[in-house]
């Protein structure tokens, strides 16, 4: 028997949906014209939220309401000092997990850390992106301080992880460094995130088109 041609691949490529999301509009001001009046795969693109707490809930209902297979959070990051991360790379994370102290002691399959898709993180890392290890803090980091497990910082990267891996989304981070964590942090992001946002934008933008024309 000859195996099935033609219109089982097409249903394959068509059943991927993703959505991408940002933490707050601005962020999503680039990839929104990327995607404008050109051949993309069927996507949708919303902001979730502010922060670890509003980000859970905002991707939480975006996940209910559009039923992704893929989902891809973009934004700005802080890197850590010591880390090979100038401002204005672009990082992908391998994984996300939450800045807290009092979880670091918990059992593997209780720790406060989410495994990112491989094959999403690996065509970030092919469009351009750097591969790197996230800690979602709970608001910005204003010493000059350098976990030895993380190498940029986020505030809303484990919140979308979590909420992708319940349900069974396949997840990935693309991050425009606009800073670097510490007490310059604020300003220096002040003067860089614009310009980050927009190469973290891009990068996943030729990501996505990788993925879903090889599929």
């Amino acid at each position: 028997m000859e195996p099935a041609t033609g219109p089982s691949s097409i249903n394959v490529i068509h059943a991927v949906k993703f959505l991408v999301v940002a933490a707050f509009e601005p962020e999503l001001v680039r990839f929104r014209e990327l995607v404008r009046d050109k051949s993309a795969p069927p996507l949708v693109i919303e902001a979730i939220g502010v922060g670890v707490v509003d980000a859970a809930i905002g991707m939480t209902r975006c996940i209910a309401r559009q039923a992704p297979t893929h989902a891809v959070l973009l934004g700005t990051c802080g890197a850590f000092e010591g880390r090979s991360l100038a401002i204005g790379d672009v990082v992908s994370g391998r994984t996300a997990q939450l800045a807290c102290e009092s979880v670091a002691e918990l059992p593997p399959q209780l720790a406060a850390r989410e495994e990112l898709d491989v094959d999403l993180h690996d065509a970030l890392v092919a469009a351009g992106a750097k591969s790197v290890q996230i800690t979602n803090s709970v608001g910005i980091t204003v010493r000059d301080v350098a976990p030895p497990d993380a190498d940029v910082e986020h505030l809303e990267s484990f919140a979308f992880a979590r909420a992708c891996a319940a349900h069974s989304v396949r997840a990935a981070i693309a991050l425009g460094v606009a800073n670097r964590v510490g007490s310059s942090g604020l300003a220096e992001w002040r003067q860089h995130h614009v310009e980050a946002s927009l190469r973290a934008a891009e990068i996943a933008w030729a990501a996505i088109r990788t993925t879903t024309t090889t599929r």
